[in-house]
């Protein structure tokens, strides 16, 4: 049987649930703005799209870069030996070595565009910051998404050129060294289209920042496989 005080309870219960129903909440006494998710607006919508192709772009040059890195502990390596063993074999041995200053030549050129994507990354090339230095939030972001547009433009002309100078020099050979010139000017397409990609990085965070610049951070200059 209920009893007195269970009828005054269940009484107390039907009241509060025809208020929140009156009311336009739910059986539990919520407000239908507490059930829904406030609406986002169309900028956090597009950043948040930018974002996450910001992050699968960065996470394919986290991989290349960790292997242009230790590539250029190998070419620096490899350049250095070649460098001291030629000069030892001219000056202490008398016999100059006829390929040396050929492999060191072709070296430094492998050297130079694997190195240009890690600068990039890392911020390490010469910069003018007259103007982006002194802009804040969707201004600096809008000026920096306009540079990395210009380098990503650059840097496929010079794929472009470098691959058909490539193609064209594939029947050239060394004067000393019995190996195609191809293998020298390859070095420069794949160098240019790896900053290329590291530049559309950049520019998807920029545009990400024109849209949220409250969402803008500061980049790691640590690479993959540092430690």
């Amino acid at each position: 049987r209920l009893t007195v005080d269970n009828i005054h309870l269940n009484d107390k219960t039907n009241r509060k649930h025809n208020k929140a129903m009156r009311a336009g909440g739910d059986l539990d006494g919520f407000s239908r703005s507490a059930e829904r998710p406030p609406k986002r607006s169309w900028c956090g919508v597009m950043a948040d799209v930018f974002e996450r192709l910001e992050y699968l772009v960065g996470r394919f040059n986290w991989a290349t870069l960790g292997l242009f890195k230790w590539s250029l502990v190998v070419i620096l390596a490899v350049m250095t030996g070649v460098v001291v063993v030629s000069v030892f074999c001219r000056y202490v041995l008398n016999d100059a070595l006829p390929w040396s200053e050929e492999i060191a030549k072709f070296l430094m050129v492998w050297l130079t565009f694997m190195a240009a994507p890690v600068g990039l990354s890392r911020g390490a090339h010469v910069a003018i910051e007259a103007i982006s230095g002194n802009l804040k939030g969707r201004a600096r972001q809008a000026l920096l998404a306009i540079i990395f547009m210009l380098v990503i433009w650059l840097m496929v002309v010079f794929v472009d050129a470098g691959s058909f100078l490539t193609w064209n020099a594939r029947i050239q050979r060394h004067s000393t060294v019995d190996l195609s010139i191809l293998y020298v000017y390859v070095a420069m397409p794949i160098g240019c289209a790896a900053v290329a990609v590291v530049a559309l990085e950049y520019l998807l965070g920029a545009i990400k920042g024109v849209f949220d610049p409250s969402r803008v951070k500061e980049r790691s200059t640590d690479l993959p496989m540092a430690e």
